[in-house]
């Protein structure tokens, strides 16, 4: 019997679709996706049959590539794997953001896949501050690229316009880098910062240690408090937890 629910640290692993049947035995319109490690298959996600699997080494190689059509310097920043989804980051230090003398911030072009449907196979442009490394989960200002002819004729285009889409992030840092610096010169209390960690719902765990964290009384000293403990946690819930705070305080 395959197991269903287990923390599997290599996103390269070998996959497989494998049809289900329904409890009578006929063909069913689901599939399992299994993972091979160390010998024993688990079940990582059920999906439709039209559900088209992409490994994750494919979706690696592919952001490779794209990265090299840009011509642009590129940095591995790690991933994240559960079994099911997949982030890889790589740092793109030629699109940079001066929030203020010294405080650099660097966008990110992140691939993303899932194994359980979850996300569709694609590209994300976020930001990582040079200071300290922590991630912004900016995506929803930046954008992103879904590849929609994997394995199909237009896939090689589908690269090239990847690609672009790299280039014209540019287009968006000035905005950006103005609302970083505002953020720099709006003071924040202990009644601000209550408020934002009461408004997010955040667990008193994180509230804790993001306190701790802040270095600078500023929305963006709040920010970076909050951001350095939620990427040192290394999970996609702590990415999307990062992603509401960054659309909340982006706006204070």
């Amino acid at each position: 019997m395959p197991r269903r629910n287990t923390n599997i640290s290599d996103p390269f692993v070998p996959v497989k679709l494998v049809p289900l049947t329904t409890p009578d035995g006929s063909p069913s319109s689901r599939n399992a996706v299994m993972i091979a490690e160390n010998g024993v298959d688990t079940e990582v996600g059920v999906v439709s049959t039209g559900y088209q699997l992409v490994t994750n080494e494919d979706v690696s190689n592919i952001a490779l590539d794209v990265l090299g059509r840009t011509g642009l310097y590129f940095d591995d920043a790690g991933m994240i794997f559960d079994g099911k989804r997949y982030r890889q980051r790589w740092v793109l230090p030629d699109l940079e953001m001066e929030v203020r003398p010294g405080d650099l911030v660097h966008v990110t072009m992140d691939v993303i896949n899932s194994y359980d449907a979850s996300t569709l196979f694609g590209l994300s442009f976020n930001a990582r501050r040079l200071i300290c490394k922590n991630g912004l989960m900016i995506d929803y200002m930046l954008g992103g690229f879904r590849f929609k002819h994997w394995g199909h004729d237009g896939f090689v285009e589908e690269l090239q316009l990847a690609s672009n889409r790299v280039h014209s992030v540019a287009e968006n840092l000035g905005p950006l880098t103005r609302t970083m610096k505002r953020m720099t010169e709006t003071p924040v209390d202990r009644a601000f910062i209550q408020n934002t960690f009461t408004t997010l719902n955040l667990p008193k765990s994180l509230q804790a240690e993001a306190f701790m964290s802040i270095e600078e009384d500023n929305v963006w000293g709040l920010y970076n408090g909050l951001t350095d403990v939620l990427t040192r946690q290394e999970t996609h819930h702590a990415d999307n937890v990062n992603r509401q705070v960054t659309r909340h305080l982006l706006a204070a």
